[in-house]
């Protein structure tokens, strides 16, 4: 009668099984792409608790979380970093420095709606992005994509950014498409030298409505910090990078102040390494339409946005 064995073929197709596995593990640990992130959930905080309202022109300071495989929308395990990194927005250079009821021409923590005077006053860092992003197309959170996943606007919180068109109305300013108006610097300052920071802007553009006739405007940047460039990874049309590949611009009209119809909305690579300072200059730009800035009567009008910012793993 002949017999065998089948214990030294199974073994060999166990070891087999074994190396195939460990390297399937060690290739999917490989293609884990994390994130350092801004988070407000509660929780995990990256603006100090309470959060303050606006409008304020205060330099307002973020920490950063690390999250496991952040590039992608399965990633919501936000840990404290070992070494703490921080990132600080402030103004400078602002033209307008004494407009009714709030100050300067650029705040946190502001938007339209108060009053027909007054601007209303918000949390300076919030999630209240109107906007949900449910095709996930619009924002990236890690250089390497994928592009429109790993930005949870229900956890990475924003600075809420306020351009005030108080100014502009009182000067009485033109409203061509040409026209444009300075207002100062954002400034964004990191703790310690960072690589390739992904900035996500949420909301550039508003408009007025007086008598059904609309004027539209935007926030528009131009990067000054040299030696760096910009790269769209992903984001609305009407968000575009000039060839200089540093201005952010919004391409269309009519300019209104949604995401999904008229406003620019993207994330945006800043590439480069040992990046410490970036500094924008900021503009606000009307679409040329028939509308006016605001009224003597109602005067709130203004273009409020949020910006938000993740890095890949450092």
């Amino acid at each position: 009668m002949l017999t065998f064995s089948l214990s030294p073929l199974r073994a060999a197709f166990a070891c087999i099984f074994v190396v195939v596995s460990v390297s399937n593990s060690l290739a999917q640990s490989a293609n884990l792409l994390n994130t350092y992130e801004l988070v407000q959930d509660g929780v995990n905080n990256s603006r100090q608790l309470p959060v303050p309202k606006g409008p304020t022109s205060i330099p307002q300071t973020m920490t950063f979380f690390f999250n496991k495989n952040g590039s992608t929308d399965e990633g919501i395990y936000f840990e404290k970093l070992k070494s703490e990194l921080s990132v600080t927005f402030s103004f400078d250079d602002q033209p307008y420095n004494n407009v009714p009821q709030h100050v300067t021409g650029m705040t946190f923590g502001a938007a339209s709606g108060a009053s027909s005077t007054h601007v209303r006053s918000v949390p300076v860092v919030n999630t209240n992005y109107y906007f949900e992003d449910t095709a996930r197309t619009i924002f990236t959170a890690h250089p390497q994509g994928p592009a429109g996943k790993g930005v949870n606007l229900l956890m990475n919180a924003g600075l809420q950014v306020f351009l005030s068109a108080k100014p502009l109305l009182a000067a009485d300013a033109p409203k061509t498409d040409t026209s444009r108006y300075y207002y100062g610097k954002l400034r964004l300052q990191f703790n310690k030298p960072v690589r390739d920071p992904v900035i996500s802007f949420i909301g550039l553009g508003a408009t007025t409505n007086f008598g059904n006739k609309r004027l539209g405007f935007a926030t528009e940047l131009e990067l000054q910090t040299p030696s760096v460039a910009l790269t769209k990874l992903s984001g609305s049309e009407e968000m575009q990078i000039d060839m200089s590949k540093k201005k952010v611009l919004h391409s269309k009209t009519p300019i209104t102040g949604n995401c999904g119809s008229g406003a620019a909305c993207g994330s945006v690579l800043v590439k480069g390494s040992q990046i410490t300072t970036l500094v924008f200059n900021v503009y606000l730009r009307p679409d040329g339409g028939p509308g006016v800035w605001g009224t003597e009567k109602v005067s709130n009008s203004g273009d409020m946005w949020h910006i938000t910012v993740s890095l890949p793993e450092q």
